[in-house]
């Protein structure tokens, strides 16, 4: 039979593991909250920013402009109906360096030639 005092031992021992294991616990659930958190403000900030900006000369021939071809630097060629706001916009810009921001839209719009006002 065990004697009394290595029971009072063993039972001063397990108090102080669960003790433990609560404090390591508590902790171990406040990181991975933390963790969690960072990783939800990380993605809602990335998917705020889905979009992408090209920086081209536009160019064009005679021939191409009344046709309503328009070339963006080397990477991208870009057709505009004749009379349309874009077509008069690139029509203006030729030989000029204009930035075009593509991004997904929010909602059924109709299309339309957006300028910001500075």
């Amino acid at each position: 039979m065990p004697d009394g005092r290595v029971l009072a031992l063993q039972g001063a021992a397990g108090k102080c593991t669960g003790r433990r294991e609560r404090v390591v616990r508590v902790a171990v659930a406040a990181w991975l909250t933390l963790a969690l958190l960072f990783i939800g403000f990380s993605l809602g900030r990335a998917s705020a920013h889905d979009e992408t900006s090209l920086t081209a000369q536009v160019t064009s021939a005679d021939h191409e402009q009344e046709e309503g071809y328009f070339s963006l630097g080397e990477n991208a060629t870009l057709v505009a109906k004749p009379g349309t706001d874009l077509f008069r916009f690139l029509t203006r810009q030729r030989g000029h360096k204009v930035k075009i921001v593509l991004q997904e839209s929010t909602g059924p719009e109709l299309s339309r030639l957006d300028r910001d006002r500075e």
